[in-house]
């Protein structure tokens, strides 16, 4: 057997072996003026899931999306009429299912998303 075709075997059989990539327990999206990262938020559907919300600004914000957190499973946290408000500096932790779908995400306090506080969320 020649290197490269072993090299090709060994490869195909680790790539075979490998584990499919769980979604980790928790994804942190931190808020500053005047964003949101990471951009987009990748979740896995029907996989529990401990969203961390970090305000790293002196200025309250929140997390708006509505048809997000209306077609999710709320198992607990702070989310109230479709958002999470945070003041300034402040950190708060909602833990949910999400179901499929894309879903958008904005900050709506007076000119934020305009100013690109946006969010898409990628649940697959």
């Amino acid at each position: 057997m020649t290197l490269s075709r072993f090299a090709a075997i060994a490869a195909l059989s680790l790539a075979l072996g490998a584990p499919v990539t769980a979604q980790p327990a928790g994804q942190t999206i931190i808020m500053w003026s005047f964003g949101f990262s990471p951009k987009p938020l990748l979740l896995a559907a029907g996989r529990p899931v401990t969203l961390t919300f970090v305000n790293r600004s002196g200025s309250s914000h929140d997390f708006v999306a509505g048809a997000f957190f209306a077609n999710s499973q709320i198992l607990s946290g702070d989310v109230m009429g479709g958002m999470v408000d945070l003041r300034g500096g402040e950190t708060k932790t909602v833990r949910l299912i999400p179901r499929a779908g894309t879903y958008r995400a904005h900050c709506s306090h007076f000119m934020h998303a305009m100013f690109g506080m946006t969010d898409q969320i990628i649940v697959t």
